[in-house]
C-alpha cells in the first residue's frame, strides 16, 4: 500500500465520527479537474504502513474511524488486509472510491472489512469518458458496485463533483437516469447524494476550468434530489 498523505484530524469526511483522512497513491482515472492529480501516478509515499498503524496506535480513544481515499484504493492488491488491520485496532473504517472495481468492492463487503462507502459518480453515461479522461469508459463495473452496496447493511453515500463544462443540465439528468435504473432495479434511494462544487487549486491538471453558478447548482440538486432520501450541496 502507498501512503502518499494523511490528514490527521477531521470532523466532516467521515459521518459521525471524529477520524483521520489516508490518501492512497494511483488511480485507474484520469479525470481533468482532479484535486489530488500529484496522486495519480508513481507518489511517493510519506509514510510507511508500519508508520501509519504505529501512529493509530497511538490515537486509540482519541479518533473513532479511518477514511482511506485516495487517489483509488481499490487499484491496490492489498486493500484487504490493509483495511483489516485498521479495523483489528478497534477503528470504523470508511472507503472512497470511484466504483470502477466491483470485484474487490465485494471482497472488501464480504469480509466486512469496512463500515461506510462513498461512491464517487462522475457523470451520465454519455459524459463519463470525456469527465474521467478515459475512452470508451464502461459503465457495468460501476453498475455492479452500486448494486453490490445496495445488498449490504452498510452505510453509503453517492457525491459528484460538478464542473464547467463537463456538467450541464442534459449530462446530469442522464446521471440521474442512469442512478434511477439502478436503483429501480433494487427498489432503492440513495441514503446520502452530495453536489460538491469544483473548487480550482494548483494541483489541478488542466487550466479554465469552472464551478458551475450557484443557479446552475441548485437545477442540478433538484434534477437529482428525488432519487435521494438527502440531498444537498458540499463544499470541497
Amino acid at each position: 500500500m502507498i501512503i502518499a498523505g494523511i490528514q490527521k484530524l477531521g470532523l466532516v469526511d467521515f459521518p459521525g465520527k471524529v477520524a483521520c483522512t489516508v490518501f492512497t497513491g494511483g488511480c485507474n482515472l484520469r479525470c481533468p479537474y482532479c484535486h489530488n492529480f500529484e496522486l495519480v501516478e508513481h507518489p511517493a509515499p510519506v509514510m510507511s504502513t508500519e508508520e501509519l498503524f504505529a501512529f493509530l496506535g497511538k490515537r486509540k480513544g482519541l479518533l473513532d474511524g479511518v477514511c482511506v481515499t485516495g487517489g483509488e484504493p481499490c487499484v491496490h492488491s492489498d486493500l484487504p488486509e490493509f483495511l483489516q488491520k485498521i479495523r483489528s485496532m478497534g477503528f470504523s473504517v470508511k472507503l472512497d472510491t470511484n466504483g470502477s472495481f466491483p470485484d474487490m468492492v465485494a471482497r472488501v463487503l464480504g469480509e466486512k472489512s469496512i463500515d461506510y462507502i462513498a461512491i464517487d459518480i462522475k457523470n451520465g453515461p454519455g459524459a463519463y469518458a470525456e469527465t474521467t479522461g478515459l475512452k470508451n469508459y464502461s459503465m457495468e463495473p460501476l453498475r455492479k458496485t452500486l448494486s453490490l452496496v445496495m445488498d449490504s447493511e452498510i452505510g453509503w453515500e453517492l457525491r459528484t463533483t460538478v464542473v464547467k463544462p463537463f456538467h450541464t443540465v442534459e449530462t446530469v439528468s442522464a446521471m440521474r437516469d442512469f442512478l434511477a435504473e439502478v436503483l429501480g432495479e433494487k427498489g432503492r434511494k440513495i441514503p446520502h447524494y452530495y453536489l460538491q462544487k469544483f473548487v480550482d487549486r494548483d494541483t489541478v491538471p488542466f487550466a479554465g476550468l469552472q464551478a458551475p453558478s450557484d443557479e446552475e447548482l441548485a437545477e442540478f440538486l433538484a434534477i437529482m434530489s428525488p432519487l435521494a432520501e438527502h440531498a444537498a450541496v458540499r463544499g470541497e
